[in-house]
Order: C-alpha cells, then sequence, then structure tokens
C-alpha cells in the first residue's frame, strides 16, 4: 500500500525548534466526519476571529462531510437533475464559485481558513496553490495528475480527481478544496458536476496501482496545502 513520506510531526516535542518564523502560523483540525451545516458554522465563527484580530492565526479544517449537495454561486439548480430527491440527500447554496458538486464519507474536504496575501486580491494565485498541494498529495500516492489550463481543480487519467470553490469575506478566505479518495461516484454520475456536462469523475483510490489509506491521504493533504500555502502549523488536533 502506497504511503507519504512523512514531515515532522507537528505536535513532536521538537517541534517548537523546527518553525519556519518566515511562514504564517496556522491552527489544524481535523474533525472528522461532520454535518455540512455545522461546518459552515465553525467556519462563519473562525472567520469572524480572524477578522476581528490581526494577531488571530488561521485554522485549516479538515473533514469528510455527511452526504450532501452544494451549489456554488454560479450554479444551475437544473444541474442537480433531480438526483438529491433521488438519493434523500440535501443541498444548500453557499457563497463559494463554481457550480454543483457533492460532497460525502471517503471524500477529504480541506477549509483553509486564513487570511489571502494582497488583502484578499490575488485570489487566482490562492486557487492555484491548492490545485498544487492537490497535485502534490496524488503525486505522493503514485498517482499523476494535472490542472489544465483554463479549468479550475485536477484530473488523473480517469478524469477530474480535485475539485475547488472558495470564498472570501473581508480579505479572509473560506470554503476550499475537495479531493476524491474512496467516495462512492454514483452521486456525480447523476448530476451535471461542475457546469461541465458529460465530464467524468473518479477517485485517487481508483487511479492509484495500489490501495490507499484515507488517513494517510488526509495527512499528507494537509502537510501540502500547508506547504503550498506558505503556512507552518503551530497547533494540530484529531
Amino acid at each position: 500500500m502506497p504511503q507519504p513520506n512523512r514531515g515532522p510531526d507537528p505536535g513532536s516535542p521538537n517541534r517548537a525548534a523546527e518553525l519556519d518564523r518566515s511562514r504564517v502560523p496556522v491552527r489544524i483540525r481535523q474533525l472528522g466526519r461532520i454535518r455540512y451545516p455545522e461546518a459552515m458554522r465553525l467556519q462563519d465563527r473562525l472567520i469572524a476571529e480572524v477578522t476581528a484580530s490581526s494577531c488571530e492565526p488561521g485554522t485549516i479544517l479538515s473533514l469528510e462531510h455527511e452526504p450532501v449537495y452544494t451549489l456554488g454561486r454560479a450554479a444551475d439548480e437544473a444541474d442537480l437533475m433531480g438526483a438529491h430527491e433521488r438519493f434523500s440527500v440535501p443541498v444548500f447554496r453557499v457563497g463559494r464559485g463554481g457550480g454543483v458538486t457533492f460532497h460525502g464519507p471517503g471524500q477529504i474536504v480541506v477549509y483553509p481558513i486564513v487570511r489571502l496575501p494582497g488583502g484578499g486580491r490575488n485570489v487566482s494565485g490562492f486557487i492555484r496553490a491548492l490545485e498544487r498541494a492537490m497535485i502534490s498529495t496524488c503525486t505522493r500516492f503514485g498517482v499523476a495528475t494535472r490542472a489544465p489550463e483554463g479549468e479550475t481543480g485536477v484530473w488523473a487519467d480517469g478524469g477530474k480527481v480535485g475539485s475547488i470553490g472558495i470564498g472570501v469575506r473581508r480579505g479572509v478566505c473560506f470554503h476550499g478544496l475537495a479531493l476524491n479518495v474512496r467516495n462512492r461516484l454514483d452521486y456525480f454520475e447523476n448530476i451535471v458536476p461542475c457546469r461541465a456536462p458529460g465530464m467524468t469523475v473518479t477517485t485517487l483510490a481508483r487511479e492509484a496501482s495500489g490501495g490507499v489509506s484515507q488517513t494517510a491521504v488526509e495527512r499528507a493533504l494537509i502537510e501540502e496545502v500547508c506547504r503550498a500555502l506558505d503556512l507552518d502549523p503551530v497547533a494540530w488536533s484529531e
């Protein structure tokens, strides 16, 4: 089973000596599986904390959702194609970019609640960094991926494996990325995902030559997001 190369353990006794003070401190919270409204309330609270104080470090939330469809700001509700009724899955319209997508068990979702460089003006650069993080994570598990020019997200040979949709409030990012690891694909096959009719969606497990560990992928993805955004995890809770 492919395993990632482990970096320094943020919880180790020697971690403080290893901190790179040129990087921006961030807290890491691994939440396990939670319902979508709960995650949105937590994001709202963290955004308020970060915007209230320039000394408040950001937080990266890593989690899985119970099955849910979400519609971004540009989404057409018709793209659900009735899948939410057939699967009895709740639907939420939210403040991120993009179209209709699905979140559920086996998919790792990462919400970086952090200040965007340049006061929130370089959204495109932030999105490209999240793409690099997913590409690097997939590489660590033996899967080659790419971020095609003119598209948002990450593709493997078998289809789209990682999606991105963010919002910005007072210079602070919320929402984030979703990496398909071991999730069911029929929830995607019954909608028009990401405003792209006919688009194929795949998972890291399907593309890998061997099995992948959900836990190992989550850890690797958090590390790569921190690296891509130049963040230094100063606290890590599971």
